[in-house]
């Protein structure tokens, strides 16, 4: 299909959507969806063509309507401890072993470098 013919087919779709965009979140997504397939056509066969800079824009404001007021959780830290540390037992075991080995190895290095300050500075090659 010509670039022309493919505008042509889609051009009142595409301008419902920029002029009247829907509060219906299901008919939203449905308008983000036909966006979405319009714009991988036009990348396809129009790489250069300025409809895909103009669908491109659309979809991406279709997207930012859609998430804009998306709920984010207050404490990912927590989550991430929680839940996506894997439950592995090798896992648990190198995140042990790495702990333990900050735990002896931090203390040693504020000892040597209280005791002789050149060793930090031959450790970090910095100039103090």
């Amino acid at each position: 299909m010509r670039e022309a013919l493919f505008i042509k087919k889609n051009k009142d779709r595409w301008l419902r959507i920029q002029q009247m965009p829907s509060s219906d979140p299901d008919e939203m997504a449905a308008d983000f969806i036909q966006l979405v397939d319009d714009l991988a056509y036009a990348k396809t066969f129009y790489p250069a063509g300025k409809v895909t800079s103009y669908i491109n824009t659309q979809a991406s404001k279709t997207y930012l309507d859609i998430y804009r007021n998306k709920k984010e959780e207050s404490n990912k830290l927590a989550k991430f401890w929680k839940y996506d540390v894997p439950y592995d037992p090798q896992a648990h075991t190198v995140i042990l072993f790495t702990l333990l080995f900050l735990l002896f190895f931090l203390p040693l290095a504020s000892f040597t470098s209280r005791q002789d300050e050149e060793v930090a500075r031959s450790f970090l090659a910095t100039a103090m």
